[in-house]
């Protein structure tokens, strides 16, 4: 089996992943809010679609960690998928404070988090997904990978790779004009001036509605 997920271990087989974790993130955080709150939250980091960007990358960080430890004990994987987890979840809120000046979770109030940035009951959170992904999920997708490669859908994944990378590039820039907004910066050209008028403050908020920004905005 782990020769087979060595196999599988491509452009296309990351790219599948990441959208299939981002897209099941989503879903996971909305339905969790759902129970936990009795309403659907939006958790998308992207302008266009559901893709939940952070679950995304630790799909692909939980299969890059099974090719080691597939053979491993249920304890040995919990814990590396739970610390894999955490990792990305940390260096993900560490970025995007740094790149955008903002945060979209804040642990600070729970138990053993680490900055508010990762926490213990978000770790298990982490192992657990990792298990159920790793040996619930991981044949049938490899048996979808195994499809996709039958049937050469180069074009498919350059085009799905073109409107990731250019949501990804709109969406950055819609939350950086979003933060200058918010602290009084004016449109400084037509490209800033059409994002502001196509992702106003009514779009931003319902698509970044646990978006914080730290500064002035946030005083």
């Amino acid at each position: 089996m782990r020769k087979r997920l060595k196999d599988n271990l491509s452009y296309q087989t990351v790219l599948c992943l990441f959208l299939f974790g981002s897209v099941a993130g989503f879903v996971f955080e909305g339905l969790f809010a759902l129970v936990k709150r009795g309403a659907w939250e939006n958790h998308s980091a992207t302008v266009w679609g559901p893709f939940c960007i952070i679950y995304g990358v630790g799909a692909v960080a939980i299969y890059l960690v099974s090719l080691i430890l597939y053979d491993k004990s249920m304890p040995e994987q919990f814990l590396m998928f739970a610390v894999a987890g955490s990792a990305v979840e940390y260096f993900g809120s560490f970025l995007q404070e740094k790149i955008f000046g903002s945060t979209s979770w804040d642990y600070s109030g729970r138990i053993l988090n680490i900055h508010g940035r990762i926490c213990l009951e978000m770790s298990i959170i982490w192992g657990i997904l990792g298990l159920g992904f790793a040996r619930l999920i991981f044949p049938y997708l490899m048996k979808f990978l195994d499809l996709v490669r039958a049937h050469s859908w180069r074009a498919g994944i350059v085009a799905i790779t073109v409107f990731m990378a250019v949501n990804l590039m709109i969406s950055a820039a819609a939350i950086l004009r979003w933060r200058d907004r918010l602290n009084g910066v004016p449109p400084h050209n037509r490209v800033e001036t059409y994002i502001d008028a196509r992702y106003g403050e009514d779009v931003m908020e319902r698509v970044y509605g646990n978006m914080r920004f730290y500064g002035d905005a946030e005083d």
